[in-house]
C-alpha cells in the first residue's frame, strides 16, 4: 500500500502541520510542499521506528539512560486513539527537530512567494523533484540553506530602514544594543538576514499590539545576532540565525535585558501547562541560568 493510501497518513500530516504553528495564510500556499518534504520524512521516520517498537520510543541521541515515550495513542483508552497517537508523535518530532523543520518551512514559504523555477519541475504525481530527491532531513536543510543564502544577501542590501522602523530599547553593553522592530520593513529585513520566518508576513498583524514586542540584538556594527518575540512580558522565542539557539555570549547579553525589564519564561505565564511544548525551549535558553529571584523579576 502506498503511504498516500494509508488510513493514518493524512492524520499524521495534519498533526505535523499543527505543530509547525504557521498561520493559515502562510501554511495553505505551501501545504502540498510541506507534505512531500517534511511530511514525507516525518512519516518515514515513524515507519522505521515502528519496525523496532510501535509502542515506545527513546529520546534520540547518545544517552546511557534515555527517556522513553509512549507513542501508540493508548488504544486501551478507547475513542480516537489515532488522533492521540499522531498528535503525540508530531509533538515529539518537532520537539527534537524544530529548528531544522522551521528552517525548511521558511525556505518553502520563500520559494512559493518568489516563484522559484524548481517548483515547476515535478514528477508524475506533481511533486517537485528537488524535494522528492531529499531522503533525509539533513538533505532538506542543506537545500534550504542554499536556497535562502543568495536571497538573504540580495534583499538585505535592498531594504533600507528609516528612523521609525526601529526603536532603541536597551544598551546591552560591549557596544551591543536591543532594538524593537516596529514596521513590516524591519521584520522583512530581520527575517532575510536571520533566515527565519519573522519576515514572512505571519507576524505583521501583531505590530500594533502594545503587548507584543519583536526585538533584535545588534552588535557594534548594527548586525543582528538574535531575534526575540516577547508577549505580555514573557519571552516566547529567542532565535539566532536559521532558528538556531543563540550563543552563550548573546544569551548573557539578553539575560541582562530580561532582568532589567522583568521578562519571564513563556512557560511560566498564567494558564500554561507543565507539559506544554509551545516555544518553551526557545524561551528558556536565555533564562534557565538566571537565579530564581531574577527570573521572577
Amino acid at each position: 500500500m502506498s503511504k498516500y493510501e494509508h488510513p493514518e497518513y493524512q492524520e499524521a500530516l495534519f498533526h505535523l502541520a499543527c505543530e509547525l504553528d504557521l498561520p493559515d495564510r502562510v501554511l495553505q500556499p505551501i501545504r502540498h510542499l510541506v507534505g512531500c518534504s517534511l511530511g514525507r520524512l516525518f512519516w518515514n521516520d515513524w515507519l522505521r521506528s515502528d519496525a523496532k517498537d510501535p509502542e515506545w520510543v527513546p529520546t534520540p541521541g547518545d544517552h546511557d539512560d534515555p527517556q522513553w515515550h509512549r507513542v501508540d495513542g493508548w488504544p486501551e483508552m478507547g475513542g480516537n486513539f489515532r488522533h492521540r497517537k499522531w498528535s503525540r508523535r508530531a509533538q515529539l518530532w518537532m520537539q527534537w527537530r524544530s529548528v531544522d523543520a522551521w528552517h525548511v518551512a521558511d525556505w518553502l514559504v520563500t520559494a512559493q512567494s518568489d516563484g522559484h523555477a524548481w517548483l515547476a519541475n515535478v514528477d508524475d504525481k506533481g511533486y517537485p523533484k528537488k524535494l522528492m530527491k531529499c531522503g533525509s532531513l539533513d538533505r532538506l536543510v542543506h537545500e534550504a540553506s542554499k536556497g535562502l543564502r543568495d536571497r538573504s544577501a540580495r534583499l538585505a542590501r535592498d531594504v533600507v530602514l528609516g528612523p521609525t522602523d526601529e526603536h532603541f530599547i536597551h544598551d546591552l553593553g560591549e557596544g551591543h544594543t536591543l532594538v524593537q522592530l516596529r514596521s513590516r520593513a524591519a521584520l522583512r529585513k530581520e527575517g532575510v538576514i536571520m533566515r527565519h520566518c519573522i519576515g514572512q508576513s505571519g507576524y505583521d498583524e501583531l505590530l500594533d499590539n502594545p503587548d507584543v514586542i519583536f526585538a533584535s540584538v545588534l552588535d557594534a556594527d548594527g548586525n543582528p545576532l538574535a531575534t526575540l518575540d516577547i508577549r505580555n512580558g514573557y519571552i516566547r522565542q529567542c532565535c539566532a540565525r536559521g532558528n538556531a539557539e543563540p550563543s552563550d555570549a548573546v544569551k548573557d547579553l539578553v539575560a541582562n535585558a530580561a532582568d532589567a525589564f522583568c521578562w519571564q519564561d513563556w512557560r511560566d505565564r498564567p494558564g500554561s501547562r507543565a507539559d506544554e511544548q509551545d516555544y518553551g525551549p526557545e524561551a528558556a535558553v536565555i533564562l534557565r541560568d538566571l537565579p530564581s529571584a531574577r527570573r521572577r523579576g
